[in-house]
């Protein structure tokens, strides 16, 4: 892993604790086990002087229109939890259901479809004019605040 230096990039993709932040089954309430995550993602946001859109995911049970409308619940009950934990809800620009569209893991299983519920923290400088660049994305360990770029 290559360590944060001095100057965070200007856009990233978060993914906390190799998409650890996961969801039970037709759920979209976040689990007491990701306070400290979540406290952690928002020191890093203030500290890097980050804005966050928050992204949805769903499995593949239920229909397409379903999924997106839990996805966005899901996106939804994280930013609550955020603005609770004390981050300023203006460094929250947006929120995006993907539904089932952006599978991490393979739907066929139990374990996969446990990986494919979850949220994604797309992060920008504030400022900045540039949208999130979704070819690249980079993984990090707000604890460390490590990072590591994935192609």
């Amino acid at each position: 892993m290559e360590a944060l230096k001095e100057e965070p990039p200007e856009e990233m993709t978060i993914v906390l604790d190799d998409r650890a932040l996961n969801f039970d089954f037709d759920k979209s309430v976040v689990k007491p086990q990701y306070n400290e995550m979540l406290t952690n993602l928002k020191d890093f946001i203030e500290k890097n002087d980050y804005e966050v859109t928050i992204v949805g995911h769903t499995d593949y049970i239920a229909s397409n229109a379903y999924n997106m409308g839990l996805s966005k619940r899901r996106a939804e009950a994280v930013k609550a939890k955020l603005i609770e934990l004390g981050l300023d809800p203006s460094r929250i620009v947006g929120i995006v259901p993907r539904g089932e569209e952006e599978p991490i893991a393979d739907n066929a299983t139990t374990e996969g479809r446990a990986k494919n519920r979850r949220v994604e923290f797309k992060l920008v400088k504030r400022g900045s004019k540039g949208e999130v660049n979704s070819e690249e994305s980079r993984v990090i360990d707000v604890k460390k605040e490590e990072v590591k770029t994935e192609n």
